[in-house]
């Protein structure tokens, strides 16, 4: 079932940051204007650095199911009894 409160918690969160980021930017417009190839290549560098985790974070997810599939395939094949049944 879908939540449905977290979407516009979320939308608050975001509304949030953006005010935060405005009201930091308009404080530091100077710096940003100066020094802003600096803050380009950060925060190019920022965004590849989280592309980066989230596609590690994937692979390592989708390797430990397999994972854990062949470990489930292993342990339920039944080994064959040393002695013989009668019958």
């Amino acid at each position: 079932m879908r939540n449905l409160g977290r979407v516009p918690l979320a939308l608050l969160d975001a509304l949030a940051a953006g005010l935060g980021l405005g009201y930091l930017a308009r404080d530091y417009r100077d710096a940003l204007v100066s020094h802003g190839p600096v803050v380009s290549v950060a925060a190019v560098v920022g965004i590849a650095v989280i592309v980066v985790a989230f596609r590690g974070y994937r692979v390592l997810r989708s390797a430990n199911t397999r994972l854990e599939a062949i470990i489930a395939d292993e342990l339920s094949r039944r080994k064959p009894s040393p002695r013989p049944r009668r019958r």
